[in-house]
């Protein structure tokens, strides 16, 4: 494995610094080669930026302008800008998205009660039907089924025939052989 290379030596500007300044070659800040007056001066890049060094051919324009670094800046801040509101809308997103996955298991909670609740009245109304036709027929005759039961038995006291059937009737159809008095 070889040794890292490092990067080469910035220099600063001697017109502003002076020319003790741009000799100055150890590792600056970071590691990075250059001095501390590099990073204050504004010279201080820790690699080629190509939007400062658009359309600059040689070293001396190499650092940029205040205007150019003014421009910059406003790009920088237009960028956060949007980020911040591309985080919000993603954040209103975010919250609309999961208002929405709990009103929709509210809703589910919902329709498996009503579903429950159907399912309980539906069983309820088969009771009560079949309640009701038990009580229909308790009272129909037991032979016809289709007149109400009238007639009184003798001797067993039973009231099953309607007064149609008791006519033809020769013995209780609950007692089983037993013979009806008249």
């Amino acid at each position: 494995m070889t040794p890292p290379q490092q990067p080469p030596s910035l220099k600063s500007e001697p017109r502003v610094l002076g020319s003790s300044a741009s000799t100055y070659n150890s590792l600056g800040l970071n590691g990075v080669p250059g001095s501390i007056w590099d990073f204050v001066s504004g010279s201080f890049s820790p690699s080629p930026s190509p939007i400062l060094n658009a359309g600059s051919a040689s070293s001396a324009s190499a650092s940029p302008s205040c205007a150019e670094l003014a421009r910059v800046r406003r790009q920088l801040e237009e960028a956060k800008r949007k980020i911040r509101q591309w985080e919000e809308s993603w954040q209103q997103v975010k919250q609309a998205c999961d208002a929405w996955q709990r009103e929709a298991k509210e809703a589910k909670e919902r329709a498996l009660a009503a579903d429950s609740a159907r399912q309980l009245a539906l069983q309820k109304k088969e009771e009560v039907e079949a309640q009701v036709i038990f009580q229909l027929r308790a009272k129909q005759c037991v032979v016809c089924r289709e007149q109400s039961r009238g007639a009184v038995l003798q001797p067993c006291q039973h009231r099953v025939l309607c007064e149609s059937c008791v006519a033809n009737a020769p013995e209780c159809p609950y007692c089983e052989g037993q013979p009806l008095q008249w």
